[in-house]
């Protein structure tokens, strides 16, 4: 979309698509003097009878914003048949340039977890790959963080025992986009990643239990997270769909659900729904799993995706990181060449 006067001046920066114009300053109902349909098929002219200025728009996003057609998601469902069919990238291939990253973003698109072989044991590797998408999101865990079951934090990520599925950062206020995991050294049993689509269980419950899913949209749940001189305090509905109805976010962690009062009623109607969504994660017929060892990574959508970790004896070390959702989105805009709008 581009505008321009027939005298030089603007009323949209085309580097920024920011508005350059006062819109309240506009005639409220604005009249076209002429429109033309350019030579090119693609771009519609018109000049305002108000003030002459002449405006040239893309036809196909005059459509969209007219009709608001309703788009195929981007994402495709999975369960355990994804099991075998995880995309698995070559760490030094992926890394060379932004081109040979792009199908990486895509396949987190679509699938919202892949792996990565060949990857340098050292964090220098993990800093390198969150950076290809963006700045290191910083929290209470540090920016590029790696953990080992030592105990340093209060968080169980930090222990040897068993993890259930779930979301991370549901206390924060803006969860975490996308978190990668590297496997440094593993030296002992078990340590298995566990991960489950959330989008396929949100559709599975919004077909079966239509008021169920409607209570996993509506309600809030509060999630908390404690340690000496740290108190984070959030609260997000289980599902969150987009203006196209399509699914948006995921947020499901039942260790860090705060106490919170419903009334009786929607208290049995929370626990139903709520209960089922757990249920349903912990079938392993919507599960993958494997054993992440040195050389292995796994990066996932947060936003989407739920994990978990069987227990597990010996030493494991992992690095790891977390980028915000808009700059994963910004990226992958980028290197399609899009804009927001065609997305």
């Amino acid at each position: 979309m581009v505008k321009r006067s027939q005298y030089g001046c603007t009323s949209l920066n085309v580097s920024t698509l920011q508005r350059d114009v006062e819109t309240f300053a506009l005639p409220d109902f604005p009249q076209a003097e002429r429109v033309t349909h350019l030579t090119d098929g693609k771009t519609l002219q018109i000049q305002w009878l108000s003030d002459g200025v002449v405006s040239e728009f893309d036809v196909n996003f005059l459509y969209r914003m007219a009709f608001n057609p309703s788009h195929e998601p981007a994402y495709q469902l999975w369960a355990k048949d994804l099991q075998d069919n995880v995309p698995d990238f070559d760490f030094n291939e992926v890394t060379k340039s932004d081109a040979s990253f792009l199908p990486v973003l895509d396949a987190i698109e679509t699938f919202g977890v892949v792996t990565f072989f060949g990857m340098p044991n050292d964090m220098q590797a993990t800093k390198k790959l969150l950076e290809q998408v963006g700045y290191i999101r910083e929290t209470v865990f540090g920016g590029l963080w790696d953990f080992s079951n030592n105990e340093a934090h209060s968080d169980s990520a930090y222990t040897s025992v068993g993890i259930g599925l779930h979301t991370d950062g549901t206390y924060t206020i803006d969860p975490p986009g996308l978190q990668l995991l590297q496997c440094l050294a593993f030296d002992g049993e078990g340590a298995f990643n566990l991960f489950a689509d959330g989008f396929k269980i949100a559709q599975t419950i919004k077909a079966e239990d239509p008021e169920g899913y409607q209570v996993l949209q509506q309600i809030k749940v509060p999630a908390h997270y404690l340690e000496p001189g740290i108190q984070l305090r959030a609260e997000h509905a289980v599902v969150r769909e987009n203006s196209q109805g399509q699914f948006e976010q995921i947020c499901f962690n039942n260790y860090d659900r705060s106490p919170f009062m419903l009334t009786a009623k929607e208290q049995q109607a929370f626990y139903r729904a709520y209960g089922r969504f757990q249920q349903l994660i912990n079938d392993p017929d919507n599960q993958i799993r494997f054993q992440l060892q040195p050389g292995k990574a796994v990066w996932f959508d947060n936003w989407r995706v739920l994990h978990a970790r069987t227990a597990f004896s010996g030493f494991r070390h992992l690095a790891g990181g977390y980028t915000n959702r808009e700059d994963y989105i910004s990226k992958l805009l980028t290197l399609r060449g899009q804009t927001p709008w065609q997305a």
